[in-house]
């Protein structure tokens, strides 16, 4: 199997698998919004401190960011052609997400009270 093979086939599956996974979190949390006899941030917020709905949550943002870096990525590598300008915007972008990252992994820890 060529090398070539293995490099698209990864991103191929990150992007449909992240995919599902962000459907799948946007239809649970639909439902919940819609069944909510009320919906206040004290009402959010309960429902954010439910142990499973935390990684329910936490699992959706790691699919978003990575769903987010496989298409800005490719994106990127298909557009710019300049050596140095790829590697700048593909750092920038890779820099913007992580930092998103850990500011989710921090509002969540805080939100759980952990």
């Amino acid at each position: 199997m060529s090398i070539y093979i293995l490099k698209g086939l990864s991103p191929w599956v990150i992007q449909r698998i992240s995919s599902v996974l962000i459907a799948l979190f946007v239809v649970y949390a639909s439902l919940n919004i819609y069944t909510a006899t009320h919906f206040s941030y004290e009402a959010w917020l309960t429902w954010l401190q439910t142990p499973y709905n935390v990684i329910f949550f936490g699992l959706f943002a790691i699919a978003l960011l990575l769903h987010a870096w496989v298409g800005i990525r490719d994106v990127i590598l298909d557009y710019i052609h300049h050596f140095v300008l790829r590697i700048f915007f593909l750092t920038a972008v890779a820099c913007v997400l992580i930092g998103c990252g850990i500011w989710l992994a921090k509002i969540l820890l805080l939100t759980t009270g952990s």
